[in-house]
């Protein structure tokens, strides 16, 4: 396991977790508040967990094809974990990742992965949260991100190379058929 504290909190932390992961090549695909899913169940949760789940690509594309069971641990997932004064940031070392497997073999493959989630926690701890940084609820906050939001039903603009919007193409408010 990669183990870090961090002084920001839990509240804190979404936008340097979010930066730290973009500068290492990775993107955040999902956010997932434990404590409030428990608490949705029903269940008392003593400690609030927030799971951040991680895409590196580029490095993603090697694994799977040097060993297809590399899927059983990707995408990679961060757990913060509130503890009072700061944070428990952790995640599983992808080092680790060749162990289970049994292909000691492909440590070498591995060790960029491993290396950027080292350096995405390890600027977590070394940065001390900022006075100013945003304040929220208590609650592990990033907003939404690209990758959540569902632009199925928006419409765009302009329809045509010619600046034509959809609202030029609407009726005249009147009835168009002479009916009969």
């Amino acid at each position: 396991m990669l183990q870090q504290t961090s002084s920001y909190s839990l509240g804190e932390i979404g936008e340097p977790l979010r930066l730290a992961a973009e500068r290492h090549g990775a993107s955040i695909l999902a956010v997932s508040d434990l404590g409030k899913l428990l608490r949705e169940q029903g269940v008392k949760a003593t400690h609030d967990a927030t799971v951040v789940t991680l895409c590196f690509p580029e490095l993603y594309s090697a694994l799977l094809a040097a060993d297809i069971r590399f899927a059983a641990f990707l995408p990679c997932r961060i757990a913060v974990c509130d503890r009072g004064e700061g944070v428990t940031i952790e995640a599983l070392s992808a080092l680790e990742f060749c162990r289970l497997l049994h292909r000691a073999d492909l440590d070498r493959l591995v060790l960029p992965l491993e290396t950027a989630l080292r350096e995405i926690l390890d600027e977590l701890h070394q940065h001390p949260a900022h006075p100013h940084a945003a304040r929220h609820t208590g609650r592990f906050y990033l907003g939404a991100t690209e990758n959540q939001m569902n632009v199925r039903g928006s419409l765009a603009q302009r329809i045509d190379c010619k600046g034509t919007k959809i609202e030029d193409l609407a009726g005249t408010g009147q009835h168009d058929a002479a009916g009969g």
